[in-house]
């Protein structure tokens, strides 16, 4: 289970809502507010005694939907001697030459202070102020505060927010094999990002591993569909994110986004390899192939070993693995639950790299 905090100041009828996002801020009464999120997207709640309303008014930047999956954490052991890190590269160190003045406008959007943040912040000390002063004075201060907030978040959404349409006339069928490769992985029950591996040697960490040769270090991956951060755009693009990175499949290639920006990888600078492997899963997903079983402490032979008491039989599925990676240095490394799952994609998405 994940742990947040959250925090919020509240000033007479207004709350500011301080997050990792940033600084959100709603105005009202008990059963009744209007508010504005820190991307600058505004929305009125409503209700009371069970009964709720709620309306999303807009604005903001375009943001990515995702399908909806449940939080998972994985801890990562310290890496030992002999293990094998699965890297990519940043978003910055993916800059082509043809898209810089794109990723440029992207970066700046990023790099850039928020005036609406500001604005917020500014607002909150007059408005304390006057609440100390007069309380009709401190409600006056605070929506003309919140009135200022919601015009300078919708100024500097217009203000960094890009524009890209795609005209399919020509590329339909292009964008349609990057959506059906793309369902070849979300079909999945499970996808998982690598993270490492190492070959085991110790016989005695072999049989307390129930008899793997490599142990290997992965976390879920999310697949959806969405816009990317601060692009207005006519269509939905496939969207994988991964290790703290989100990678959008538009038209004409791949925009990464993480911490430290936007990067962008072309298509005919991708090559991919596909192929199964067995992996040892105690709660094998409902779609995987289980093709053999071994003993969660074996012995030399292959049977159980009789020294442990709780040992059982796990099943050993076959799984898919999908690499795809660029001359640039993007490294996408995918476990999937259905072993055949990276062989259609690499089908599919293959021709579009040929293609571009």
């Amino acid at each position: 289970m994940a742990w947040y905090l959250r925090k919020s100041v509240s000033i007479g009828p207004v709350r500011f809502n301080l997050s990792k996002s940033g600084i959100g801020t709603s105005v009202g009464v008990k059963g009744f507010r209007v508010g504005v999120r820190p991307n600058g997207k505004s929305y009125i709640h409503a209700g009371r005694y069970g009964l709720y309303y709620r309306q999303e008014l807009g604005g903001g930047a375009a943001g990515e939907r995702t399908t909806p999956q449940i939080p998972t954490q994985t801890y990562v052991e310290p890496p030992k001697p002999g293990t094998i890190e699965y890297t990519t590269a940043s978003s910055q160190e993916l800059i082509p030459q043809s898209r810089k003045e794109l990723l440029e406008k992207l970066n700046q959007s990023y790099s850039t202070v928020r005036l609406d943040y500001m604005c917020g912040v500014i607002a909150f000390f007059p408005s304390l102020l006057a609440f100390q002063a007069k309380p009709l004075a401190g409600w006056i201060v605070s929506l003309l505060g919140v009135a200022a907030f919601v015009l300078v978040a919708r100024w500097e959404s217009k203000r960094r927010t890009i524009v890209l349409d795609y005209d399919f006339e020509d590329k339909g069928d292009h964008f349609q094999k990057i959506i059906s490769s793309f369902n070849a992985l979300a079909s999945n029950s499970k996808v998982w990002s690598m993270i490492n591996s190492r070959q085991v040697f110790d016989i005695h960490e072999s049989k307390r591993n129930a008899g793997a040769g490599n142990l290997i270090s992965r976390t879920e991956a999310q697949l959806g569909e969405g816009k990317p951060p601060w692009v207005e755009t006519n269509i939905d693009v496939p969207v994988i994110k991964t290790r703290g990175q989100s990678l959008y499949m538009m038209p004409d290639g791949i925009l990464v986004y993480d911490s430290k920006g936007v990067g962008f990888v072309e298509y005919d600078d991708l090559h991919m390899e596909a192929r199964t492997t067995r992996f040892i899963e105690e709660r094998p997903p409902h779609d995987a192939k289980v093709v053999d079983k071994t003993w969660k402490h074996p012995n030399k032979s292959g049977g159980p070993d009789r020294r442990f008491k709780s040992n059982y039989q796990i099943p050993i599925c076959l799984y898919g693995e999908l690499r795809v990676k660029s001359v640039s240095g993007m490294d996408l490394y995918l476990m999937t639950s259905k072993n055949d799952a990276p062989q259609n994609f690499s089908t599919q998405f293959g021709s579009v790299c040929n293609a571009a």
